[in-house]
C-alpha cells in the first residue's frame, strides 16, 4: 500500500489505485472540514494540524507540499520522509524571468536548495506563463 500527503489535494484522487492512502493536512479545520464533507472517500485521512504530525506514517510515495514552512525551513525533515523513488511537487513558484527588481537581486534559496539536493533529481516546470511548479524523485542512495 502506497501512502502520500498534501494540503489541498483533492485532485490527486482521481488518480490514485484504490489500495492507496491519501493523507491531507491543513493547518484550518474550516477547510479540513469542508473537504472531508466534499470528497467521503475511504481511502482519505484528513488531519487538522501541523504536516510534521503525520510524519510516523511515512516513508510517503508521494508529497504535494503546499505550505510554505515545509518548502522552506522544513525541507530537510520533508526529504527525511519521502521514500526513496517517491516524487515530491511543490506550487506557487515565479519563474525567474517573471521576477519583480527587489528578488532579481537575491539569490533564490528555495529553489536553489529544491533543485540542487543530492538525493533528488529535481526540474521547475512552468505550469503557466508565468507559474510554475519544482518536481523531484527521490533517488535511492
Amino acid at each position: 500500500m502506497g501512502t502520500g500527503f498534501g494540503v489541498g489535494s483533492s485532485w490527486i484522487l482521481s488518480a490514485i489505485a484504490p489500495t492507496v492512502q491519501l493523507i491531507t493536512v491543513d493547518h484550518s479545520k474550516e477547510v479540513v472540514d469542508i473537504t472531508a464533507n466534499h470528497l467521503k472517500h475511504p481511502n482519505v485521512e484528513f488531519v487538522c494540524g501541523d504536516w510534521k504530525e503525520v510524519m510516523a506514517k511515512g516513508p510517503f510515495q508521494f508529497i504535494f507540499a503546499d505550505a510554505a514552512a515545509a518548502k522552506t525551513m522544513e525541507g530537510e525533515l520533508m526529504l527525511q520522509v519521502l521514500a526513496n523513488g517517491g516524487m515530491l511537487l511543490m506550487d506557487d513558484f515565479t519563474p525567474e524571468e517573471h521576477f519583480p527588481e527587489e528578488w532579481k537581486v537575491k539569490p533564490d534559496k528555495v529553489r536553489e536548495f529544491w533543485l540542487n539536493q543530492k538525493d533528488l533529481v529535481a526540474t521547475e516546470i512552468y505550469v503557466t506563463p508565468t507559474s510554475s511548479v519544482i518536481l523531484a524523485t527521490k533517488m535511492r542512495k
